[in-house]
């Protein structure tokens, strides 16, 4: 369906030569718009994935044509620690109509220690002004077949402050993995509640991966409360198949688990977006982006499954969605998040 791109979008290429040196960011943002608008002549919806863990076991080019087969604009390439934030800024130079500068992630054992240096670093490439947003930070994070953190560093930690200060006094927004079990949530509020101009993506909505602990995020009617109440709040969608169990339970894996895709209907033979949570996704259609959480580092499992996940976000979530919802939630909201302005076709 979208190898029509790769022909397109290499011509877009050679029509903006570009220089070694850094660009301005009104330059690379021509960029980017240049590469949307060329998907939106071809009748695509380009997606802007806001997460994507960039490091050094995948080359850019296999992420290229991952990027040109499922339709996918614009990745926000955060690298992880032992590859840095620099990386992203010399892709970028590279391959300038394709990756966004972004920060690297806080996932690290650094990030979650506290680590002084790695905070001042990353302080010091904020305020660089060369990147459009920073990558994603752990509150507390779960383990995985994938992953095996099995992390808390609260919300409102010493470390976390900094993240929330950067974002709000520079305008540039983040992502934030924190499961949303009941008693966690309260030290989510008090941060969203106190730096107002923060602009925090929560990650993987339509989750809950343990229905005894999660009982708050059973349904879409906590994910409207939350965006009522903090209108610096945005989600991006679980990146799991519909269907799929969380089976860890803090001792090891179960054999029950819990059905993670809660804003899935599986009543009929085909998987659709729930009702309930169409109804709040189009109640703030500005709120909502997509983001893969893809990994070129150490668990590369997850960027194997490009393919899968791409096809998820597209004929279930976005196909659920009015058109102009879905073209908001595909690359809008995140072309307003990275740029500061309304997306505007030519």
């Amino acid at each position: 369906m979208f190898r029509i791109l790769t022909t397109l979008i290499s011509v877009i290429a050679f029509c903006f030569p570009f220089n070694a040196t850094a660009l301005e960011k009104s330059e690379q943002i021509k960029f980017f718009h240049q590469r949307i608008q060329g998907m939106l002549n071809q009748g695509i919806i380009p997606i802007i994935d806001t997460e994507f863990h960039f490091g050094d076991k995948v080359t850019p080019e296999k992420i290229i044509k991952k990027m040109d087969k499922n339709g996918v604009a614009l990745i926000w390439l955060a690298p992880i620690l032992r590859v840095g934030s620099e990386e992203s800024l010399r892709l970028n130079k590279k391959y300038p109509e394709r990756f966004v500068p972004t920060t690297m992630n806080g996932d690290s054992k650094k990030w979650h220690s506290g680590n002084e240096k790695f905070l001042e670093k990353l302080e010091r490439e904020v305020r660089t002004g060369k990147y459009f947003a920073m990558g994603e930070f752990e509150a507390r994070h779960y383990p995985s077949s994938v992953n095996s953190r099995n992390v808390h560093t609260p919300v409102d930690s010493a470390g976390m402050q900094v993240v929330f200060q950067l974002s709000s006094e520079t305008g540039m927004p983040f992502s934030l993995h924190h499961e949303a079990e009941d008693k966690l949530l309260p030290e989510l509020e008090r941060m969203l509640a106190k730096y107002p101009k923060a602009k925090v993506i929560w990650d993987h909505v339509g989750r809950n991966r343990n229905y005894k602990t999660w009982k708050k995020f059973k349904s879409a009617d906590a994910v409207r409360e939350f965006l009522t109440k903090y209108p610096n709040l945005y989600f991006d969608f679980l990146p799991s198949r519909p269907g799929s169990k969380y089976k860890y339970n803090g001792k090891g894996y179960g054999k029950k688990g819990y059905v993670e895709g809660i804003m899935y209907d599986y009543s009929s033979g085909e998987v659709k977006l729930d009702k309930e949570w169409k109804k709040v996704i189009e109640e703030f259609p500005d709120r909502f982006v997509i983001g893969s959480d893809a990994n070129t580092g150490g668990g590369i499992a997850k960027f194997k499954k490009y393919d899968k996940m791409t096809t998820i976000y597209r004929d279930i979530i976005l196909k659920g969605l009015k058109k102009d919802v879905a073209e908001k939630v595909a690359f809008k909201n995140a072309w307003k998040l990275m740029t500061g302005s309304d997306w505007v076709s030519e």
